[in-house]
């Protein structure tokens, strides 16, 4: 039977000349693939831009929990395409986020909480007006994401190192290398504390700002999975160092 299903575009993958996969974040049902049509056409051209990373759209479909990929139709938008703002680190952003998701979402199942959290960051992220918020956006969204994929760090506890394998402070140096201190665990706190509006407020340069992101990927990667073969993450450095 179809129904409606709110979703998050996450990323297209070429299937042949007439077709493509795409994967996105669903409110009702988790993570989904869809196929949708390839091709110069003006509905191919159409349903691209709707699906374009990280936008939020509409569709119908008939999902059948024995089925891997499923039909969409009836495609609209419910939401301002971030890969057309006019800034070009939100649309950077847009496609770093969605690719880094459709990672951590893969065997991901219908999450109210998570949804919540997830179509009202990307509304965020499109609202934003002061640069430095957005450059920091990806930075608050990756730490406040912990809380709703299980792994978030403890810091109620006493000490000046955070084990990153421990995911809380202890006041000795761990027998391995994941761990942080000094400044890196004042921008812990930092993230802690912040949200989308504030941002901006964190401080950081260009420096800390990298070495920050690469932390908080290698803390994923210890608890869920890697990260390191993002393609789009270069490219975001760039724009936002």
């Amino acid at each position: 039977m179809y129904t409606s299903i709110d979703c998050i575009a996450l990323r297209t993958t070429r299937l042949s000349d007439t077709k493509n996969l795409l994967s996105a974040w669903t409110r009702q049902h988790g993570r989904l693939t869809f196929s949708i049509p390839a091709g110069a056409s003006k509905e191919a051209r159409r349903r691209r831009a709707l699906t374009a990373p990280l936008h939020t759209f509409e569709g119908v479909s008939d999902i059948r929990p024995d089925h891997d990929i499923h039909f969409i139709r009836d495609i609209r938008s419910s939401g301002t395409p971030l890969a057309l703002d006019p800034d070009p680190a939100k649309s950077m952003l847009a496609i770093f986020l969605a690719d880094t998701l459709d990672i951590l979402l893969r065997r991901a199942d219908a999450d109210p909480n998570l949804s919540d959290f997830l179509f009202g960051s990307v509304d965020a992220l499109g609202a934003l007006t002061d640069p430095r918020a957005t450059a920091n956006f990806h930075l608050v969204f990756l730490y406040r994401l912990t809380h709703f994929l299980g792994i978030e760090p403890q810091l109620d506890h006493q000490g000046t190192v955070f084990d990153m394998r421990d995911a809380r402070f202890r006041a000795t140096l761990p027998f391995h290398s994941d761990y942080i201190r000094d400044r890196e665990c004042t921008l812990l706190h930092a993230l802690m504390r912040a949200n989308y509006r504030s941002a901006g407020r964190l401080p950081l340069d260009r420096y800390s700002r990298k070495v920050a992101l690469d932390k908080i990927l290698h803390y994923y990667s210890i608890h869920l999975t890697s990260l390191s073969g993002l393609k789009s993450l270069d490219i975001l450095r760039s724009l936002l160092e």
